[in-house]
């Protein structure tokens, strides 16, 4: 099969050579290899040239309709971070103030070969949401869920020649989620060209037994479709290869194919002390299934990844991968990231999972759907487990229009292609059917565990809170799923405990705990609670806002740092939209508005971070916890005007908060010290400061311009100096057995500002549109960060390049994506640039105030 240029056509060089080396160690003769003509496979990504319109019009889907004047872009797209925030859309606080509608997407596809020759399938890896396909005007199919991916069999709809792919993405309904969503085509599109007789995709899987410590089974299954009219006798050949393509075994077997059936078959292999797959030495396998008719000619080859490793649950010890028993360290993520909304490039994906794997997280909860097949990928390769989780909810819609619309019709369909999509996955060591599901029943909670394990036993199954015997009975019933999966509820004091001892051979896992705030660069002395403070929405319903009543003695205290607030400044009374402010206006019933939330750990709805980490610590049969959230996410917000809550580690910018650094000191093994907050505080001299240092060193001493403030041992709790604030250097030094392991440092920024410029990646890949991160701080003649600057800068890109977009962490700056102007927040601004062809990419930033700098990036 050829496809012309209008088409994109991955080349896999590793697979090609794979390939090439797979065919001469079976020993096929050379003559026959050569003369094969048998052999058609091709993946191509259909991401270039689609051509995109918003509003609907059913002529959109005919073949011979006009798009020449439509809007040409390259998928992933999602239309609605292109948009400006407002309150006009129908979306609210949950779904984040952005556009929503109906979007068409058109691409044409020429075939210079004759499809009938071939089986051509189209994949989709997500469309949010209720998508509608065409080929050539026919009606292909519909998928209604926005998170898992799709494959329809589009070779009756081919023809040879032009060929027109319509989809038609309906996001019409603006309460669809609740948080953001996205809204188009923001996963990448394949076409997959196979011969008639060929390997089904999601039918090839590999399942691992642990004979003894030293020998495993690996049961290596496979189905072949025989789309002809002819009998196929031939063989199956099944080969492993380490990551270093290196054979390690294969295995042979004779196979009689009907015509116009499939075959299902499969091979027990012994592997003999192979490498492992662990968070620490990601080792991968990878299975080659080959297909020879009698003549020895190659049919039809594919290949799959795969990991050995072993996990084990129990009630006792928590958990064990590789016998090893280790506490997951994890963190609850959304599948969207800032500026690029729900069309994450694989690039800044990564870059992502690197920070959280650099602070000693080993473990993502997928909160509250699959991911992208990217995702899976990289956790395979960078040693990070996942709980993967399928549903938000079941029959009963949570937000207005949200998949609880066809939640009985399609999940089925979708569960099936969400597990043998993903089970192959080595990092993917647990499923969850839902969280917090909305009138949930025991009858769906037992159907669905059933059916998932029909497909795949495997894994251990659990829930994101609201199991269904918790409110219809209480929180100390038993379960039906393999784990108890613990909320919020397990933030409170004695859950793990009380349920423990009522059902003592349950295992327990913290599938969203704790829940705490943080903006970056924003300090409070006084303790915030949620609901007293800054309620959420429902508490706001609820009447429960600005009051504690009914929470004594289930929340772990949290001391204030001083008698009264060091920080009585840290107020929001205005929102930005590029240079300009806007008044908040206040109608709450408590006394203010809270939509920033303080970097010290002491904003939270029920615990500390850190309290609840000991008590995973503490807590031997508790495996370990997944805290809300990773990164800070669009919507789910503080209500208008904010576009997201402050519950990341990490803000929505991609940049570190102060927390960052706090599970860095409890889950990393490399000595470090951190202090907060900076010491830039233009008149509070002599006003005690509380100075709190995060480490996990033996002890630490901290210095203000050279001289000894004292030392103090670390026994698990943070610790704080009140030191009086005067201008210079304070500094933290941290010991282990009386030597110097690590140093953190702050001075005072002083005089003019200048800009200092870092970037994630200074050379680019063309080809993979590869995006860096521009870290824009705006530092004195000696490089400390002015901590509450917030100048307004312009940035333009040039050459090879161009800019994706900016973002500076501010919860209530509304400036569209779009702009390529906006505030720094808190002495920060970061540019977000991709590459787009070979050459320098040109950027210049200048500041109102008519700075300017001006760097170069390459792009190969």
């Amino acid at each position: 099969m050829k496809i012309n240029t209008k088409t994109y056509l991955i080349s896999f060089l590793s697979l090609i050579a794979l390939s090439s080396f797979v065919m001469t160690s079976l020993g096929v003769n050379k003559t026959q290899r050569e003369g094969s003509s048998n052999l058609d496979r091709h993946l191509y990504k259909l991401n270039k040239d689609w051509h995109f319109q918003l509003g609907d019009n059913m002529a959109y889907s005919n073949d011979n309709f006009d798009d020449a004047s439509w809007r040409t872009l390259e998928l992933p797209h999602d239309w609605g971070v292109e948009g400006k925030y407002d309150t006009i859309y129908g979306t609210d606080w949950q779904s984040g103030y952005l556009p929503i509608g109906i979007g068409w997407y058109r691409k044409e596809l020429t075939l210079i070969e004759d499809p009938k020759k071939h089986t051509i399938e189209l994949q989709f890896d997500g469309v949010y949401m209720n998508s509608s396909v065409w080929i050539n005007g026919s009606f292909v199919g519909n998928q209604k869920y926005g998170y898992t991916g799709f494959t329809y069999d589009i070779t009756p709809f081919l023809r040879k020649g032009q060929n027109t792919i319509a989809v038609k993405v309906d996001h019409s309904k603006a309460k669809s989620g609740r948080w953001y969503t996205g809204s188009g085509i923001y996963r990448n599109v394949w076409l997959r060209v196979m011969p008639k007789v060929h390997f089904k995709t999601l039918e090839q899987y590999v399942n691992v037994k642990f004979i003894n410590d030293s020998l495993v089974q690996l049961n290596s299954n496979a189905e072949i479709l025989n789309k002809t009219d002819d009998k196929l006798k031939g063989v199956l050949v099944q080969k492993v290869f380490d990551d270093n393509l290196k054979l390690i075994t294969s295995k042979e077997k004779d196979i009689n194919i009907t015509s116009n059936t499939s075959h299902i078959d499969s091979q027990k292999i012994e592997l003999i002390e192979p490498q492992l797959w662990s968070v620490k030495s990601p080792n991968r396998h990878i299975m080659v299934n080959e297909l020879y008719d009698k003549e020895g000619f190659l049919v039809d080859s594919d290949t799959t990844y795969f990991g050995i490793r072993n996990i084990e649950f129990s009630s006792k010890w928590g958990f064990k991968l590789n016998n090893e028993n280790i506490k997951i360290k994890g963190v609850c993520m959304h599948h969207a990231a800032g500026i690029y909304g729900a069309a994450v490039p694989k690039s800044i994906l990564e870059y992502r999972l690197k920070l959280l794997k650099d602070m000693g997280c080993n473990a993502i909860r997928t909160a509250h759907n699959p991911f992208s097949p990217e995702f899976y990928t990289l956790c395979d390769s960078l040693g990070l487990l996942v709980l993967d989780e399928v549903f938000d909810g079941w029959e009963n819609a949570k937000a207005e229009d949200d998949y609880g619309l066809y939640f009985k019709e399609n999940w089925q369909k979708d569960v099936t292609s969400w597990i043998k999509t993903n089970r192959n996955h080595p990092s993917v060591f647990m499923y969850s059917i839902g969280n917090e599901v909305k009138k949930p029943s025991l009858e769906t909670q037992k159907t669905l565990i059933d059916f998932i394990k029909n497909i795949d036993d495997t894994r251990p199954i659990t829930q994101g809170g609201h199991d269904p015997t918790r409110g219809m009975v209480d929180h100390l019933a038993n379960t039906q799923l393999d784990i108890k999966g613990f909320n919020g509820d397990g933030e409170e004091i004695g859950r793990f405990e009380s349920y423990h001892e009522k059902h003592p051979t349950v295992p327990i896992i913290g599938t969203e705990v704790p829940h705490t705030y943080q903006t970056r660069g924003v300090y409070r002395t006084i303790t915030n609670w949620r609901r007293r403070d800054f309620p959420a929405k429902w508490e706001i319903r609820k009447g429960t806002a600005g009051t504690m009543k009914g929470l004594e003695g289930k929340l772990y205290p949290i001391p204030d740092l001083s008698q009264n607030e060091i920080f009585p400044e840290e107020k929001t009374a205005f929102y930005t939209i590029k240079d300009s402010l806007y008044p908040i206006v206040n109608t709450n019933l408590w006394k203010e508005n809270l939509y920033y939330q303080s970097s010290y750990d002491n904003a939270t709805v029920r615990s500390s971070a850190r309290k609840a980490w000991q008590k995973v610590e503490e807590l031997d049969y508790v495996m370990g916890q997944f805290r809300w959230t990773a990164f800070d996410y669009l919507g789910e917000t503080n209500q208008w005007p904010s576009r997201f809550a402050n519950f990341g580690v990490i803000d929505i910018a991609n940049l570190p908060k102060d927390h960052y650094y706090l599970y860095q000191s409890l889950w990393d093994e490399k000595p470090m010290v951190h202090l907060l907050p900076h010491w830039t505080h233009p008149g509070k001299e002599g006003v005690n400061i509380p100075v709190v240092v995060y480490t996990n060193t033996d002890e630490v001493e901290l210095f203000l311009n050279n001289r000894s403030l004292g030392k103090q041992v670390y026994k698990g709790e943070q610790l704080v100096w009140n030191v009086p604030y005067a201008n210079g250097t304070l500094t933290a030094k941290g010991y282990n057995k009386g030597k110097e392991v690590a140093k953190k440092s702050y001075s005072t920024a002083t005089g003019d500002y200048h800009l200092k410029v870092t970037t994630s990646k200074d050379v680019l890949s063309a080809k993979t549109r590869e995006n860096t991160l521009l870290i824009i701080d705006i530092v004195d003649s000696k490089g400390n960060m002015f901590p509450l600057a917030d100048n307004y800068m312009t940035i333009e890109v040039k050459g090879a390049g161009k800019l994706k977009g900016l973002d500076n962490g501010n919860p209530i700056d509304l400036t569209p994506y779009s702009s390529d102007s906006k505030r720094a927040f808190r002495g920060k601004l970061v540019a977000f640039i991709e590459a787009q062809s070979s050459g320098v990419i040109k950027i210049k930033i200048k500041t109102k105030e008519g700075k300017e700098k001006t760097i170069n990036l390459t792009s190969k």
